[in-house]
């Protein structure tokens, strides 16, 4: 059941009624149920049979380590339900994102959101083990936990420790929460429909023919998908907290205007917030802190001296991240690639930083401040993220070689006046359409990077003009659903993670 149906819509509608009126301490049970109904509709039996089996798993090793902590067995006792509920859930990842990769013949269902839960199941573990949290005694709260319904299947990968009250309180209705909330669902509606969804239609054109295109239409479709990649997972994201924060309860942030970053570093700092705060706490941070590193770290300042023995732990640790990032997304030489790439700019940046140091000193470009130097960074990191997203997108390794090699040898510039654009899949109103809300999301983002609140900003408007964007954004929503055609219909890409 995709966001962008009216089955959904009318869903939402019916689970909110049916949750503000029910009695509060019966409110989070409404939950429970709602969200294995979506999960029904957006999955059937077979979701609903995985994300049980997940639950039934982590509520009794989180019990079993809870116990185990409570009586200071041993550590190497203690890791026993840890490694059993961990080893389980990523090879039941593994078997339905994986399994059609080696053995076509399967035709393995892939389970939707499976990534997601898994990851924040697997988050939640840790966290009983570490003592961090306390193991949730109630089997349906814990089964809430896992299956919030409007996080279910894109995120935010959320920890028990800060939702947990949020998701049980039971709050009652507030109209300024229900006005913020609407705000960012109908802002989540906005970039998917207009931006996403026409930037689709161009790259799907582009990747799939890009041999009857020169370079220049091909560095448009590359530029397209990087809008469209944006807007499609951070719509959908909006969407996401905005039903949450009718509810009353408060999701992570998962994006923070990822377009304005001064290196590719802070890119990925500002992009998928939640995954990637997952990886640095659970695996980066136990990587380079464990007794191997801490042994190959002394050899390499022994060695190689300080300033480039501290590095090397820091550096294997960001490589083995951006493995796993690329082959969380699909086990596939493009991905894989994508992640060693990643690995290597970043890892390549910490060794040059002295002299990346020396040369803002020297020209005063410096990306942390305002000015020509932050626009020069933001610019440069762009560049090299477009260059990456031809190894994301791209049919295999080999398609995306060959894209580059067209890019460059064939710029063929006047095709993006000549026509050409026109064939992309896009009419002068799409083109429109999209053109403005580009520009839109620019302007709101870089209000919200230089400080400024846009949602207080709107509220604090004369009442006559909250309604008049209001109305024209809902009258936008509805024409793109009517009109919009093949814009309409594209799914959500993360839908599928």
């Amino acid at each position: 059941m995709s966001f962008l149906s009216f089955k959904f819509l009318l869903f939402l509608i019916i689970a909110l009624f049916c949750y503000f009126i029910s009695p509060r301490r019966f409110r989070w049970c409404l939950l429970l149920l709602s969200s294995y109904v979506f999960y029904w509709f957006a999955g059937g039996f077979f979701a609903l049979a995985a994300i049980s089996v997940t639950t039934i798993s982590i509520y009794l090793c989180g019990l079993w380590a809870g116990k185990l902590r409570e009586n200071k067995a041993k550590t190497a006792l203690r890791r026993t339900p840890l490694i059993i509920c961990l080893s389980f859930n990523f090879a039941l990842l593994a078997f339905f994102k994986y399994t059609n990769l080696f053995l076509p013949n399967m035709d393995v269902l892939l389970v939707a959101g499976i990534s997601f839960y898994t990851f924040q199941a697997a988050g939640y573990m840790v966290d009983i083990y570490t003592g961090k949290i306390q193991a949730e005694r109630n089997f349906f709260k814990a089964a809430l936990f896992l299956s919030f319904f409007p996080q279910l299947i894109q995120g935010p990968i959320s920890r028990y420790s800060d939702i947990a009250q949020d998701l049980f309180a039971g709050h009652g209705w507030d109209w300024d929460r229900a006005r913020s909330g609407i705000q960012r669902i109908i802002w989540g509606y906005l970039m998917k429909m207009a931006i996403a969804n026409h930037a689709a239609l161009i790259v799907n054109n582009v990747y799939a023919n890009f041999r009857n295109y020169g370079g220049a239409i091909i560095i448009f479709g590359v530029l397209m998908y990087c809008f469209q990649v944006y807007t499609d997972f951070a719509g959908g994201i909006n969407i996401t907290i905005g039903i949450a924060k009718i509810i009353g309860i408060n999701l992570p942030e998962n994006f923070r205007q990822p377009f304005f970053a001064s290196s590719l570093a802070d890119y990925w700092r500002r992009w998928h917030i939640t995954l990637g705060s997952w990886l640095r706490d659970y695996l980066f941070y136990p990587l380079i802190l464990s007794a191997p590193m801490a042994k190959l770290s002394r050899f390499s300042r022994k060695n190689f001296g300080n300033a480039v023995g501290k590095l090397i732990p820091s550096c294997i640790g960001t490589f083995c991240i951006y493995f796993i990032v690329g082959i969380w997304h699909d086990l596939t030489f493009n991905y894989l690639i994508f992640g060693f790439l990643n690995g290597f700019i970043i890892s390549c940046s910490l060794f040059a930083e002295p002299l990346i140091e020396k040369l803002r000193d020297k020209t005063g470009i410096n990306g942390s401040k305002p000015g020509f130097g932050r626009v020069f960074s933001a610019l440069r990191t762009f560049a090299i993220l477009g260059f990456l997203r031809y190894f994301v997108r791209a049919a295999s390794f080999r398609t995306a070689l060959s894209m580059f090699k067209q890019t460059l040898l064939h710029i063929r510039i006047s095709e993006l006046w000549n026509g050409t654009l026109l064939g992309l899949g896009v009419d002068k109103t799409g083109y429109l359409v999209l053109t403005i809300g580009i520009i839109v999301l620019l302007l709101h983002d870089y209000l919200t990077e230089i400080g400024k609140d846009v949602s207080e900003m709107l509220n604090k408007s004369k009442p006559i003009l909250q309604f008049a964007i209001l109305v024209l954004a809902m009258f936008s929503l509805v024409a793109f659903s009517i009109f919009s055609g093949d814009a309409h219909s594209a799914s959500f890409i993360y839908g599928g993670f």
